[in-house]
């Protein structure tokens, strides 16, 4: 996750983004809860752009008339998507001219690779570059940070009034250093040198109920938050990503936002709010000049004790079960130090499904009757998944939670992972620790079958071999803790269980 989720659990729902001045929303199909599933924030277009079909011959340089930024062609929202070309896929940089506000959210798209798989590597790996009229780097953007395409996306804010300029190149025209084979694609298997581009001003005061919040000050307390909206995808199955964009006007300046979860559409498990910092930041990222240090949730039935808090800079994000129902405040809040010159912050919220609630809490403590009955699902690395989403409960005896995990649908030669987290979705658990034992509940190698998580990293146990004639054809995973944080009251975790074939080159 980063995460924006390098696990994967859950689905974030599509952005119903409003361009300014123009009304209407995207026509994007709004996506559920997940579980296991992978996903990411995108526009409908984003992932239905009109070249991503198209081959050209690569023959050589194409004199496309926009190869530098005084040749920059104009791009209005009004253009929809813009065609180009990128020959030689290794040098060329393609430029385009806008005229912007300060303040003013953009979001601009670029789409090469197929909607049927976006990581082929037989088309453009695009980077989008934002200058200034002087040519100055504002922000830049190689793969969304969900990961689930190479098309890239940059949602920015504009730092004042006045001409920009957008730059589309492939990722080994944009970053030499990281030229195949150091990182990107090989330019040789590329066979479509075609993408689009589009750019879409973003209105936070169109609507009083859409999915795009603007901050607006003063909103320094529970008494003066902002609410954020839920906006019903196209079936109504689910919602749309919220989208909260502020700013901070001083270094000690906190901003405030408050969310009741509906009731409805119903979800499969719990339901889970999402709250996600967009990083990162700086001129090799969104554009801003500034980090959020913590987000921290607290029900209105209780202000003094937050349910939970998180430092995005670390990579973690708000992923925990809340109420329906229940109104909950979201502080936002800055590191110490001066002010910069575009100190703006993007916050996504999403109203989702967690994965299987833990459910045999009573019994589950022992390795004599560890909890069974997971649910399976296919993985991406083409193995066989279980997903959990628990509670480490306060008592005099620390809670221990173990899981049994069958070996009915796997194969010679796979292995066995476990990614858990709970610090960094939030949660006042802390030193989440797990332990993969042969299915009897005997330890197998602690050294090597165990992993702890710290604020900066995911608990991480990494293809561990599966042991010759284990238990009960099964393996077990036995989760603890350490002392949990007094300051944060909510105790639960996430963990993914995966079992893969073995890596292919």
């Amino acid at each position: 996750m980063k995460s924006m989720h390098f696990l994967g659990f859950f689905v974030l729902s599509t952005i119903a983004a409003t361009a300014a001045g123009c009304g209407g929303d995207d026509e994007g199909n709004g996506g559920g809860g997940g579980e296991g599933g992978a996903g990411g924030t995108t526009t409908s277009s984003a992932t239905t752009g009109p070249t991503a079909g198209s081959t050209s011959t690569g023959s050589g340089e194409v004199d496309d008339g926009n190869d530098s930024p005084e040749e920059a062609e104009p791009i209005q929202p009004e253009d929809g998507w813009l065609e180009g070309t990128l020959e030689p896929l290794d040098e060329d940089a393609d430029y385009y001219s806008f005229t912007g506000a300060k303040g003013q959210p953009v979001y601009i798209l670029s789409d090469a690779r197929p909607s049927d798989d976006e990581r082929d590597p037989t088309y453009p790996d695009t980077v989008i570059t934002l200058l200034d009229a002087d040519g100055n780097q504002l922000a830049q953007n190689d793969d969304p940070a969900q990961g689930f395409t190479n098309d890239s996306e940059l949602l920015t804010v504009l730092p004042a009034d006045g001409e920009y300029v957008i730059v589309v190149q492939d990722c080994n025209a944009a970053f030499p250093q990281s030229a195949f084979p150091n990182g990107c694609f090989d330019p040789a298997e590329v066979v479509s040198f075609d993408y689009g581009v589009a750019i879409l001003p973003l209105d936070v005061a169109e609507s009083d109920t859409d999915s795009l919040i603007g901050d607006t000050e003063p909103n320094n307390d529970a008494e003066q938050a902002v609410q954020l909206h839920y906006e019903l995808n196209n079936d109504e199955s689910g919602y749309f990503t919220t989208f909260a964009f502020g700013n901070f006007e001083s270094a000690t300046d906190v901003d405030v936002y408050s969310f009741t979860p509906p009731e409805t559409p119903a979800v499969d498990n719990a339901i889970l709010a999402q709250l996600i910092a967009d990083q990162p930041t700086g001129i090799e990222g969104n554009g801003s000049t500034v980090n959020v240090s913590e987000i921290a949730v607290f029900a209105s039935t209780d202000l003094t004790n937050a349910y939970a808090k998180v430092d995005p800079s670390t990579g973690g994000d708000i992923a925990l079960p809340v109420e329906a129902g229940q109104e909950y405040f979201v502080f936002v809040k800055r590191p110490a130090g001066e002010v910069g010159k575009n100190d703006f912050y993007i916050v996504l919220h999403n109203r989702t499904s967690s994965d299987p609630l833990e459910a045999e809490e009573e019994t589950n403590g022992v390795v004599e009757t560890p909890e069974g009955g997971l649910v399976s699902f296919a993985n991406g690395g083409g193995g066989v998944s279980y997903a959990i989403e628990g509670q480490l409960a306060d008592g005099e005896t620390a809670d221990v939670d173990i899981y049994a995990v069958p070996l009915d649908d796997v194969e010679e030669g796979w292995t066995f992972s476990v990614v858990c987290e709970a610090q960094r979705n939030g949660s006042g658990v802390r030193e989440l620790s797990a332990e993969v034992l042969n299915g009897d509940g005997t330890s197998i190698d602690a050294a090597t079958y165990s992993a702890k998580e710290t604020e900066d990293e995911n608990l991480y146990v990494e293809r561990v071999a599966i042991p010759e004639a284990p238990a009960d054809n099964r393996l077990l995973v036995r989760v603890s803790a350490g002392t949990p944080a007094a300051d944060v009251t909510s105790r639960g975790y996430n963990c993914l269980f995966a079992y893969l074939p073995p890596e292919t080159e």
